[in-house]
């Protein structure tokens, strides 16, 4: 879902969920719409679960291995040019 510029936010009182006004792109809400099956036919289900992904991936380092990759790539790299030698 592409959010707009808008973002409102209201407290309820149990204070474990907030009510989130959102304006998003009006295509991408009918093709989401189609999908909504697929997490209980609630829109608010579907952006938890977008939410829920945007946190966990933003939480994630990627570059922890980028030095092994980087190895491993120039590596490949060579052998491929000494095969491609022969």
């Amino acid at each position: 879902m592409c959010m707009n510029n808008f973002i409102e936010v209201k407290k309820q009182s149990n204070g474990k969920k907030v009510r989130v006004n959102i304006t998003v792109d009006k295509e991408m809400l009918k093709k989401a719409k189609t999908k909504l099956g697929l997490f209980g036919g609630k829109l608010s289900t579907l952006f938890n679960a977008y939410l829920s992904d945007f946190v966990e991936t933003m939480d994630k380092n990627y570059d922890t291995n980028k030095k092994e990759i980087e190895r491993r790539v120039k590596e490949l790299e060579n052998r491929i040019k000494k095969l491609e030698e022969k």
